[in-house]
Order: C-alpha cells, then structure tokens, then sequence
C-alpha cells in the first residue's frame, strides 16, 4: 500500500510537533514540584504556641489573609521566626516556593505553588548541558587531579605601547641567576606591560633555558645566537701579545683581569648587540643582568617616559671605573673628537666626566673615570646605530685594546652620551631601586612617587653616598634639578 506524498508530509510535521513540546517538557521537567494544598504559614506569637501556625486559604471571593499583628505586651522584642539562621539542612532539600524561608518575597506564580520561570535561562541551562555532552575538548582524570602539571595557554599580548624589549646576554649555566632577575623585573614591572624577551648567547640555548624563562615571562621571548664575528678576536689584533697581557692583570690582582670572555662580552655591548637583526624592530632595549634584584614597583612605562619627555637614555647608578683597565681609553677619544670635532654636541655634558689636573707640569684636562654603570640602561636602539657613534666604536676598536687592556661598555657608552648628545636626552632614574652586586641603590621614602612602593633591605648602603659613586658630579651638571617628579 503505497502512502502519498501528502501523508508523509503531514506525519513529519506532527512528529516535529510533538518532539519539540516533548523537548520543552523535558526542559521544565526538573522545575516542576508535585501538586499539593497551598498551606500559608505566619508566625505565631510568643509562648506556647507552636511556633509556626497552619492557616487555611481563604474561600473563594474572599479577600485575601492578613497575618495577625506582632504582640505588644511581651517584655521580649518581637523576632520574625522566618529570618532566624537557617539549619545546616537548609537548601539541601527542595522546597516550594511559598516556604516560610520565601514568605515575603514577589514571586510569580501559577496558582498552584510554583513559579512559572522564565524560557530563556531555562534553554541556555539546557544548552549548556547539550555542549558539555558533545565538546570536543576533553581533560584526561590525571589532568583534572593534578592540574598543575600540566601547561596552560597564557594570553603574552603586549600592553605597553612602545616597541620595547627586555634585552638580556646570558648563558645556559646562568638560568639560576636568570629565573632570579626575570621574576623580580615580571613582578615589579612588566607583568603589567608584557614587553618581549630578548636573550642572547655565544651558544646555542638548552630547551631547558627556553622552557623556564618562557614560562617566567609574561610577555614574548625571543632567543638569538651570537655570531662568531660579533664574538671573537678581530683578524688586526695580536692574540699573543692579548694573551700576554690578560696575565699580567690577573697577576696584578685587576678585575677581571684576566678573562677572555668578559672582554669579548664588553666589546659585544660597546658594538654589536644592536647589529642583531632581531634588534631592527626595536626602537627601545632595557638591558637585564642575571642575578639582579629590583626593590621598587614601577606603576609607569619608563620607555613611553622617555619618548614623551625627549629622552634617549636612562641610567640609575654612575661609578668611577678602575683606571688600570682603560689606561689609553681618554687619549684615543681625545684624538678622535679633534680629528671630529663636528660630532660634539654643543649643549653635551663633557663636566660629567673630565676634571682638571696636571700632566707633566702642565694643566691637563683628564678623565674622572665616571661612567653611567651599563648593566642596567634603558635607551634608544638609535643611540647606538647613528653614524657617529659607529665611526667612535671603529675608532675604539682598530686599536685592539679591548683585550690589550679591557676597556668596558660602560666608559664606552658614557664617553660617548657626554660628548655626542645634549645633556637634556639623558635621564637619571632615581625613583628605581636596583642592585647589582656589590653596589646597590634605593630612593629615600620622602622622594617623590617612592612611599610604599619599595621594599628594600634595612641594612642597604646606598651606593650614592659612598666614594666609588658619581653622584656628586651629575649634581653639579643638574644642580637640584637632576630629579624629575614621577609620581604620575
């Protein structure tokens, strides 16, 4: 018996009727409560009484109960049993609406003890329930009973709104001193910004270096190897003769005297960090030491600061160097601002570092070995890739005295801030609390922007108000107005 196509037709339309209003009757199946007498319950006065009383609806066209009023004549004060501290069953068992628990409160109601609900929240409950049935994402039972074991996706977006970096050379065997710095600078700082990483190495990195200082880091990392040319002998210097001289420091008992790889660390930072094509995107590096400690929060952006004010570079700890180690450092910057003079900055802060004395029994103008110490530094990427900053460090460098002597970054950098910038795009961070061993430095609570933000050691010597500090000379170039209020 063939059925038409009509019939069909009909019996799919019914069929859809009924599978939807069983769907909605399953939907409002566990709101429902069973049918019973609507029983009101009003308190009962004080003493004898049971304490709630059973009072029978009104008949029909009757207006509506009225409890009876609170008595007046008891010594006791009046106490509405229905807000008395609920039992430790309470909202365990299901109760209908109309419950002494609810007396007093609006609620709709269907006229036989129930609410009505509402559609809405009541399909996107059913909704909820359908998506957890059908996800795909699943969560084995290890993972749900120790979900710390497992990665979670971290949101890295930068907020800070500069093209910044924390830039940092370190090596696999420094990851200790590494973790430390970073989760200092993260807490303090930049977990409110979530500026990149920027690590470099003369040696490929570890995939636990990676995983670690990734998982510090609140915002992007970024992993680059040195090349050879950036670390390594120059073909025009003397090995031999290098070699020679490293022993005869490191027998003088010199700093560093004797190691190769702090010169080829310093010649890297005096030339070539910025030439990493990683550093093209960056208009602004924060240079990070391992094992470094930061004792202030920093509730501003010192890069977007910079950029507003007109600045290029911020330090904040200036020291005199070891004179032993950049004997021939002043001559050859001498020779090379006579030889260019037009890379003088007219309105520069030469004061900063010269003094004057004499040489030979003649008046001499020599340098006071200050410098802006470089393991912390904040500035422009541009600083350093300007033309007469290269042609300073090419200078410096065709005279191998990097490893005949061991002339450091910082003298480098700070010769060459004091003479080829305006004293006005140099900037001392004095709100910033910092150490790095063996000198470390902390504003005073009484200082502009610094109460309650820093937590810094009772026993701290400042390293302003020791001898080995450059303090006093950057005063004299600034006079009192060396500080800027940062408190916004």
């Amino acid at each position: 018996m063939a059925i038409s196509q009509g019939k069909i037709s009909r019996i799919i339309a019914f069929g859809s009727m009924w599978l939807i209003l069983g769907s909605i009757w399953v939907i409002f199946w566990p709101r429902q409560v069973p049918f019973r007498p609507v029983v009101r319950y009003f308190p009962a006065p004080f003493g004898n009484a049971a304490p709630y009383k059973a009072v029978p609806p009104p008949p029909q066209g009757a207006p509506d109960f009225k409890p009876p009023p609170p008595p007046t004549t008891s010594k006791l004060p009046y106490q509405n049993p229905m807000t008395r501290m609920k039992n430790r069953i309470s909202g365990v068992i299901q109760r209908p609406n109309g419950f002494p628990e609810d007396y007093g409160k609006k609620k709709a109601s269907d006229g036989r003890g129930r609410g009505s609900g509402s559609l809405f929240p009541a399909l996107a409950k059913a909704a909820g329930k359908i998506k957890e049935k059908i996800s795909f994402e699943t969560m084995s039972e290890d993972e749900k009973r120790r979900p710390w074991r497992y990665p979670v996706k971290v949101d890295r977006t930068q907020l800070g709104t500069e093209k910044a970096t924390l830039l940092m050379l370190a090596r696999n065997t420094d990851l200790y001193a590494v973790r430390e710095s970073m989760r200092r600078l993260e807490d303090r700082f930049n977990h409110k910004f979530r500026y990149p990483w920027t690590f470099m190495n003369d040696e490929a990195f570890t995939e636990e270096f990676i995983a670690i200082t990734t998982g510090i880091a609140s915002g992007t990392t970024e992993y680059v190897r040195v090349p050879k040319e950036h670390w390594g002998y120059p073909s025009w210097v003397n090995q031999t003769l290098a070699r020679q001289n490293m022993k005869q420091m490191a027998d003088n008992n010199i700093i560093y005297g004797g190691s190769l790889s702090y010169r080829h660390m310093c010649r890297f930072f005096s030339g070539f960090f910025f030439r990493e094509p990683v550093m093209a995107k960056y208009e602004w590096y924060w240079r990070v030491e391992p094992g470094v400690n930061f004792y202030c929060d920093q509730h501003y952006d010192p890069f977007r600061w910079l950029r507003e004010n007109g600045k290029s570079y911020g330090f904040t700890v200036a020291l005199h160097d070891f004179r032993e180690t950049i004997t021939s450092l002043w001559e050859t910057t001498e020779k090379f601002f006579r030889e260019f003079p037009e890379y003088v900055d007219p309105n520069n802060m030469r004061g900063f570092v010269v003094e004057n004395t004499t040489k030979n029994g003649e008046p001499y103008i020599d340098y006071n070995t200050c410098h802006f110490w470089t393991n912390f530094e904040i500035g422009k990427v541009s600083l350093w890739t300007s033309e007469k900053y290269l042609k300073y460090f090419e200078y410096l460098d065709k005279t191998g005295n990097f490893f005949y002597e061991r002339w450091g970054d910082a003298p480098v950098h700070s010769v060459a801030l004091t003479h080829m910038w305006d004293k006005k795009e140099i900037h001392f961070f004095n709100d910033i609390g910092y150490e790095h061993n063996p000198f470390r430095r902390c504003p005073k609570a009484h200082e502009h922007g610094t109460a309650g933000r820093c937590l810094c050691p009772l026993d701290i010597s400042v390293v302003d108000e020791n001898g080995f500090s450059c303090f006093d000379q950057w005063k004299k170039i600034f006079g009192d107005n060396y500080e800027v209020d940062l408190t916004w």
